[in-house]
């Protein structure tokens, strides 16, 4: 079996909490949610995926990242 080693930042050497909620936030900040350009388009199968409209790759944020208004 093979061992990994994670070595850890000193800001998350404290409580587990504040470290997953940090993480987490820091996920938010670097995706596509809340973008004005992300939509919700259904397939021809059915299934419902969010797109950017102005073609890049959904998921990550991009310089063409908007703010909506809603």
């Amino acid at each position: 079996m093979e061992q990994r080693r994670v070595t850890l930042c000193r800001w998350e050497m404290g409580d587990p909490m504040k470290v997953l909620m940090s993480r987490q936030q820091a996920a938010i900040n670097r995706s596509c949610a809340g973008c004005a350009n992300a939509r919700a388009v259904q397939t021809p199968f059915g299934d419902t995926v969010q797109r950017c409209l102005k073609g890049k790759p959904y998921g990550n944020k991009c310089n063409k990242y908007e703010v909506s208004n809603g």
